[in-house]
């Protein structure tokens, strides 16, 4: 597993500074390798609303069933100091959460702020191993049952994201 530092440098060629409020999904497979999709989630609020980061959470699930992501990485995105304030630790709590449901495994959560990306706390931003472990052996289990299918259907998040 690439650690803290290698993950906050991956994400600071992707990211160099911060834009806008919004939050950046990345996928990783089994072999710890960046998948080539990257879902932007713009205008996020200051605070994160629970039941906004559980529907993200379940869409998340099916991404991650579909194509066969091991682990997810999230980057908060939004302009201002590096120092993670309290509305930063409030998203990064929410969203290390989303590890509990067990659908999702979440290593990390970063902030991107004007001085770019950063680990906002490398302790509370790392899984336990056995998640981990999880998440390969799930990986594995996956890549067995579509061995000899057609490449995966494009998905549209639409499909996932229920209209409120």
């Amino acid at each position: 597993m690439p650690d803290e530092a290698a993950l906050a440098a991956r994400a600071s060629e992707l990211l160099p500074v911060a834009i806008r409020r919004q939050l950046w999904t990345l996928f990783f497979d089994a072999d710890d390798v960046q998948l080539p999709m990257m879902v932007p989630f713009e205008g996020i609020s200051e605070w994160p609303s629970p039941r906004a980061v559980d529907d993200w959470g379940v869409a998340l699930e099916a991404v991650v069933a579909e194509f066969h992501v091991a682990w997810l990485a999230f980057v908060v995105e939004r302009p201002g100091a590096s120092t993670a304030s309290e509305s930063d630790l409030a998203w990064r709590d929410a969203l290390l959460a989303l590890s509990a449901t067990g659908g999702l495994v979440v290593r990390s959560v970063l902030g991107c702020s004007d001085d770019g990306v950063t680990s906002w706390s490398a302790e509370g931003a790392r899984t336990s191993d056995q998640s981990d472990e999880r998440a390969r052996v799930i990986s594995r289990a996956v890549a067995r049952q579509t061995r000899g299918q057609s490449s995966p259907r494009r998905l549209a998040l639409a499909e996932l994201l229920p209209l409120r």
